[in-house]
């Protein structure tokens, strides 16, 4: 089994990459639904599985001319109404090893800028991903 290599990483909004991403992360999370109940003499409560969640986050450097940033950043400052978008997490996106990580529709829940006076301006983002996460191979 091969070992993911961070630096090869990618964030893709649709089929357009987020230029400038130095790191990206899933949180995987299940609720633990409680079933404990009167009389139960074990004296320890009892638990069984419930709904999952995925939240995407990401960061990196701003880029005037990026598509993806730019579509990230109307999707949150327009009057339009919101809409949800298909993030593709990958972990290896070289094409003679091919592409492989994960991919859902989301909810853009956040997205951050910054101009700091001794770097580079960074730009994060959250998303809640509806429906669970799909495996993604090329």
């Amino acid at each position: 089994m091969a070992i993911n290599k961070g630096w090869d990483g990618a964030i893709l909004i649709g089929s357009d990459e987020i230029a400038h991403i130095n790191n990206w992360e899933i949180a995987f999370s299940g609720d633990a639904l409680e079933n404990t109940v009167f009389g139960d003499t074990v004296y320890d409560r009892s638990y069984q599985p419930g709904l999952r969640s995925h939240t995407v986050t990401f960061s990196g450097y701003t880029e005037d001319s990026d598509a993806a940033q730019d579509a990230l950043l109307d999707e949150m400052r327009v009057t339009d109404e919101p809409t949800s978008v298909t993030v593709y997490c990958l972990h290896e996106r070289s094409s003679t090893i091919g592409k492989s990580g994960w991919y859902g529709t989301a909810v853009i829940t956040g997205i951050t800028v910054g101009t700091p006076v001794d770097g580079l301006s960074p730009i994060s983002g959250t998303f809640q991903i509806s429906g669970g996460l799909a495996t993604y191979s090329t």
